[in-house]
């Protein structure tokens, strides 16, 4: 970046001047230097260079320098068009953030949300330790939404574009996303945890976290806007309005209205809670308190 910004080519004497990335000019950070040009060549962006004439100190030396035309690749592409590579980069996740450099070069941006469907293309590291786990009945533990967990694993299956792991937490059965797990999972003995019933991955998903609560709850009517209304009304269902922007309206049953804020906060701006009114408040008052957080 400070290359591309520098309006001609710079020496290594300014470069260690004008940034932090190296202490000085000895040999250890010129070595350091050589390694961060290497690295950006390997990822196709060209360094130019040129030698330093004149009879000052810097003769002799060379200049740098990073042209924004070997960066960035000129397509032009239209609005459609850039939109559709965004996307498509968006719902594929891999262990580097390639589609983010990919993008840049395109000289496209990011979108405000990525699409709700993804395809991890790596494995977390957790799989084998929570196979494991399942295959010998195994007590596992980890750290989850900032809470230790002690979890009778049942099943690790993957859907909608992520690791999932269901089992049984105090006596309730639950789905936890892999890729949330904020410590690594220790495993128990073998046979430490029940032998539970291994119920289909369909029907592992289908046990809904809204529905955790009391026998009764409330029912929800939340507007979805045209980016996500598809998918939510395939993973839902329950459409009680189609509108002609593409929107929809539908009802969802709530029983634990923490978990309904966690869904609907994770759609963004893209859904909004019409009903009832009490539901309304509590979202709303969830957002205050969070907007006065800051």
């Amino acid at each position: 970046m400070y290359l591309r910004a520098c309006p001609a080519p710079v020496s290594w004497t300014e470069i260690v001047r004008d940034t932090d990335l190296y202490i000085d000019d000895g040999s250890s950070s010129k070595k350091t230097f050589e390694r961060d040009k290497k690295d950006l060549r390997e990822c196709g962006i060209s360094i130019h260079t040129e030698n330093i004439g004149g009879n000052d100190e810097a003769a002799g030396g060379t200049r740098y320098a990073i042209r924004d035309a070997d960066v960035f690749l000129n397509l032009d592409l239209s609005d459609s068009e850039s939109l559709a590579i965004e996307m498509a980069a968006s719902m594929v996740q891999f262990d580097a953030a390639w589609e983010i450099d990919a993008l840049a070069k395109l000289g496209a941006g990011t979108l405000p949300t990525a699409p709700p469907l993804r395809a991890q293309l790596s494995a977390p590291d957790e799989l084998v330790a929570l196979h494991d786990a399942v295959d010998r009945n195994c007590l596992i533990s980890f750290v989850y939404g900032g809470q230790p967990r002690e979890v009778e694993p049942v099943l690790v299956f993957w859907r909608q574009g992520g690791w999932y792991l269901h089992g049984h937490e105090d006596g309730t059965t639950k789905n936890f996303k892999v890729e949330r797990l904020q410590s690594s999972v220790t495993v128990g003995t073998a046979g430490s945890a029940p032998n539970h019933q291994m119920p289909d991955p369909a029907e592992a998903m289908a046990k809904d976290p809204l529905l955790h609560g009391p026998e009764s709850g409330l029912v929800a009517q939340v507007l979805i806007d045209s980016l996500l209304a598809r998918q939510v009304e395939r993973d839902r269902g329950g459409v009680i309005e189609r509108r002609a922007d593409g929107s929809v309206v539908i009802e969802v049953e709530v029983r634990s209205p923490g978990a309904f804020r966690s869904w609907l906060f994770g759609m963004g701006d893209h859904a909004v809670v019409l009903n009832p009114p009490e539901m309304v408040d509590d979202v709303v008052t969830w957002l205050k308190a969070l907007a006065s957080a800051r």
